[in-house]
């Protein structure tokens, strides 16, 4: 379970938006985003739960592989670099507090309507 600094966090966080944007997605829309958290405890994995469902976080998953317990959550947001910069500092900080790290985000792009349908399309 490799570790990231915060600023690494958001680098890489700053990194996927513009990937996003580059594929034309509007990253002002709200969608449902995935993430990822690894812990050495299932205590400390569900403690990191508890925090995140208090932040508004919905937990998806908890399970072990290997040495890692990991646990899956999600929320519906938008993914614009202000936005994600502040769900990355949330989120790293409970994760950390409880002795985990963070292994990522992702969720489905949204494209622009050209024909007024709404619709999502690829991941990142």
């Amino acid at each position: 379970m490799g570790e990231r600094s915060l600023p690494e966090q958001l680098e890489l966080t700053a990194e996927v938006v513009e990937q996003n944007l580059a594929y034309g997605d509007q990253v002002h829309a709200s969608r449902p985003i995935d993430h990822t958290a690894g812990f050495r405890s299932r205590r400390s994995a569900t403690a990191a739960g508890q925090e995140l469902t208090a932040a508004g976080y919905r937990v998806d998953g908890l399970y072990r592989r290997f040495l890692t317990v990991w646990l899956e959550f999600s929320a519906m947001t938008a993914v614009d670099h202000q936005t994600a910069a502040a769900f990355t500092r949330e989120i790293v900080g409970i994760v950390q507090r409880q002795g985990g790290s963070c292994d990522g985000w992702g969720g489905f792009l949204v494209p622009p309507q050209e024909s007024g349908d709404p619709a999502t399309s690829s991941t990142s």
